[in-house]
C-alpha cells in the first residue's frame, strides 16, 4: 500500500517570497521541492543556443511571461507533481498559482494539498521586483512594471478551491521566513493517516 502523500502547494505573487518559502519549508520538512521557474529554465537550456563570443542564447519566447515556455513548464511541473503524488512522496510545489488543475491531479493522486498563500505589503513587493529587474532580466522588468501599475493584486494568486488547507504566510516584516505555521499544519495533515 503507498502511503498517502502530502503535498505543500506554494503559491503567492513574483517577489512576495515563495520560492524562498518553499525551500525553507522542504529544508525543514526533509523533503523535495519542485519549482515551475527551475522547470522553465530546464526547458528553456533544452532549446538554448551557442551564440558569438560562446554567450548562452535562448530563444526569444523564454522571456516572455505567461509564454510558450512558461506554459510547457506549468504542464511538465503538473505531470511530474501528480507521478510524486500519486507513488505517496510527500514534496513542496511551488509555483505562482496553485491552479486548478494542479489542485485536481494531486487530489486525484490521492494528495492531500496544503495551500501556502505566501504574501507581502504592495510596496515591499514592488522593491523587491524593482530590484531584481536592475539585474537586467526581461521578464524582471516586465513584473517590475506589472507591480507598478498594480496588477499584481494578492487576490489574484489566492490558492484554487478543493485544497485541504491554507496557510497564509507574509514576508513583508521578515528576511528570512517563520515556517512553524506551515510546519505544524503538515504535521497535523500527516497524523490523518
Amino acid at each position: 500500500m503507498v502511503a498517502r502523500a502530502v503535498v505543500v502547494a506554494v503559491c503567492g505573487s513574483p517577489g512576495a517570497g515563495k520560492t524562498t518559502v518553499a525551500r525553507a519549508v522542504a529544508g525543514r520538512l526533509g523533503v523535495p521541492c519542485l519549482t515551475r521557474d527551475e522547470v522553465k529554465v530546464g526547458l528553456g537550456l533544452s532549446g538554448a543556443t551557442i551564440g558569438a563570443g560562446r554567450q548562452l542564447r535562448f530563444a526569444e519566447e523564454f522571456f516572455v511571461a505567461g509564454g510558450a515556455v512558461s506554459e510547457r513548464a506549468e504542464e511538465v511541473m503538473v505531470e511530474a507533481a501528480g507521478v510524486l503524488a500519486a507513488g505517496g512522496v510527500s514534496f513542496v510545489v511551488e509555483s505562482s498559482v496553485v491552479s486548478e488543475r494542479l489542485v485536481g491531479v494531486l487530489v486525484g493522486a490521492g494528495a492531500r494539498v496544503l495551500a501556502v498563500w505566501v504574501v507581502a505589503r504592495d510596496a515591499v513587493i514592488g522593491e523587491r521586483l524593482r530590484g531584481r529587474a536592475a539585474g537586467g532580466g526581461a521578464v524582471d522588468r516586465q513584473l517590475a512594471e506589472a507591480s507598478r501599475r498594480g496588477e499584481l493584486r494578492e487576490s489574484v494568486f489566492e490558492p484554487a478551491a478543493g485544497v485541504t488547507a491554507v496557510v497564509r504566510v507574509d514576508t513583508s516584516d521578515r528576511s528570512s521566513p517563520d515556517v512553524v505555521a506551515v510546519v505544524s499544519a503538515f504535521g497535523d495533515l500527516v497524523g490523518e493517516d
